[in-house]
């Protein structure tokens, strides 16, 4: 694989500027944006490494071997040239993003997801009172459920009542320190005297404080309830271990089991309903504010219902 002349300044042109030159303008036509920017400015430089390098092996050698190792051998040497100068920062490849343009690239897809899952939802059942609090706005995931296999039992949503307390059940409101981080502003505005949240936790790092409300009162006043792994809230990679039952705050309720034939049902798919008792209740609450705990954590609200001020629990 020879050649009079390989290394010179015409042959330079083709291995290096002109690929990098048609690479660049065509990132700047094109304006790749999202979490892959990376990888689609990559495939970019790389096509046009392959092409202009395959290229001046087809104008260097004859046989059909030659031009093919050759072809490979100066695409591999144009992208290293290509790829070291961006990385240098030589080269505006790589577009740095603001947290500003970041935190709007966020809300934007949470947008869309949860327009998805709005398309889907089941309509408020007729049974949901005002006690229960309407959260159509907010959800953002559906419901998890595994349907149309016979070896698993699920609820279906609606309106369900677990310790006495009704709850609307129809989608969830997942928060993480990825998208989004955290929902505030659930409206309230209202005098209650307790607070029932119907939640879980997908999936946690090792730690405590694995998500919290925020109860936002008139004025200034606020309370923070964190949420305790293993107290208030267990993650659902509990089917895995053995001992399960045993390891399970005592406020969990079950939306969908695995049925076995010669075993007791499995709870496959979890909630947990956590009280709070208002110290205040002649004090009305504006809003609630639903937030992750930790990165890694991913909590998921799927209904709140409120006791009113000055009536007693049935």
């Amino acid at each position: 694989m020879s050649s009079p002349k390989l290394i010179n300044g015409k042959n330079l042109l083709w291995l290096w500027l002109i690929p990098a030159t048609l690479a660049w303008l065509l990132i700047v036509i094109w304006k790749p944006s999202g979490p892959g920017i990376f990888w689609m400015e990559a495939a970019v430089i790389s096509a046009c490494s392959l092409v202009f390098g395959f290229a001046l092996a087809f104008r260097n050698f004859k046989a059909t071997r030659q031009r093919l190792l050759g072809g490979l051998f100066f695409s591999s040497s144009s992208l290293c040239l290509i790829f070291s100068v961006a990385f240098l920062g030589c080269l505006p490849f790589q577009k740095r993003m603001t947290p500003a343009q970041i935190e709007q690239q966020r809300a934007q897809g949470a947008a869309v997801v949860k327009a998805q899952v709005a398309r889907q939802l089941a309509p408020r059942d007729a049974l949901a009172d005002a006690t229960m609090l309407d959260l159509s706005p907010f959800y953002n995931r559906e419901l998890r459920f595994l349907k149309n296999l016979p070896d698993f039992r699920t609820i279906t949503p609606g309106t369900h009542s677990w310790n006495g307390v009704k709850f609307d059940v129809r989608a969830e409101i997942e928060v993480s320190w990825g998208m989004p981080k955290g929902l505030k502003g659930i409206p309230v505005n209202r005098k209650c005297a307790e607070l029932y949240f119907l939640h879980g936790l997908e999936w946690s790092m090792p730690s405590n404080t694995v998500s919290q409300f925020v109860i936002h009162f008139t004025g200034t006043n606020t309370v923070i309830l964190p949420m305790m792994e293993g107290r208030d809230v267990a993650s659902e990679s509990f089917p895995q271990n053995q001992n399960y039952a045993a390891q399970m705050p005592t406020n969990m309720v079950v939306f969908l089991e695995r049925i076995y034939t010669n075993a007791p049902p499995q709870p496959w798919r979890v909630f947990f309903i956590s009280r709070w008792v208002n110290p205040t209740p002649d004090q009305s609450v504006e809003t609630i504010d639903f937030l992750p705990g930790h990165v890694g954590d991913t909590p998921f609200l799927v209904a709140i219902t409120l006791k009113p001020a000055g009536s007693e629990r049935k």
